[in-house]
């Protein structure tokens, strides 16, 4: 992939889904290639775009990223992929937490994405855990080239419909959950 100009950060363009193999998009072209298509299928979901920023007012190492979410839902499991690039190569070797959340984006209004999806609050538990077991942790270290990558299992579902983005966050995930002010977001349909 070619980098990503920042015209695309002031004017993003909306999510694409992955399709399930057979299935194309406009034009009946299928715009993802055969890697997406082999990638796509029952309980699979994708999403590429800019990144929204929501802190518009501060500069952040996310202002010029993209990225690329693949989610896999089976046998009681799902196993998210997460990958940014365009990140500022000054923030290199630095962590921060990402997460799947319920709310949308919407660009300066961190608060619009909601909270963590959580498994137990979804199935109203009468005891909520917060842990990586329960919530869709994707923490990421920026690389010298200006790329992140985080990779998530978790042993449930998340039900169709049930989160609509992934928040990056100043910080890494404290194991309380808590990563920070919320700074750029992926807007997703799991």
């Amino acid at each position: 992939m070619g980098g990503f100009h920042d015209h695309r950060r002031r004017h993003p363009q909306p999510p694409t889904t992955v399709r399930p193999a057979g299935r194309t998009g406009r034009g009946g072209r299928d715009r993802h290639g055969p890697r997406a298509a082999a990638v796509a299928g029952p309980g699979a979901v994708g999403s590429h775009t800019g990144l929204s920023d929501l802190r518009p007012t501060v500069v952040d190492p996310t202002d010029s990223a993209a990225a690329h979410l693949t989610a896999v839902r089976a046998g009681g499991e799902t196993h998210t992929v997460l990958a940014l690039h365009g990140l500022d190569r000054a923030a290199a070797g630095t962590t921060y937490g990402a997460h799947v959340h319920v709310g949308p984006c919407v660009e300066g209004d961190g608060a619009a994405a909601l909270g963590h999806f959580n498994i137990d609050v979804f199935q109203q538990a009468h005891e909520v855990q917060v842990s990586p077991s329960t919530e869709v942790w994707l923490d990421f270290t920026v690389t010298r080239g200006g790329t992140g990558h985080a990779v998530a299992h978790v042993p449930f579902e998340v039900p169709e419909g049930a989160a609509a983005s992934v928040v990056v966050h100043a910080l890494p995930t404290a194991p309380d959950g808590s990563a920070g002010p919320r700074i750029a977001c992926l807007p997703v349909e799991l």
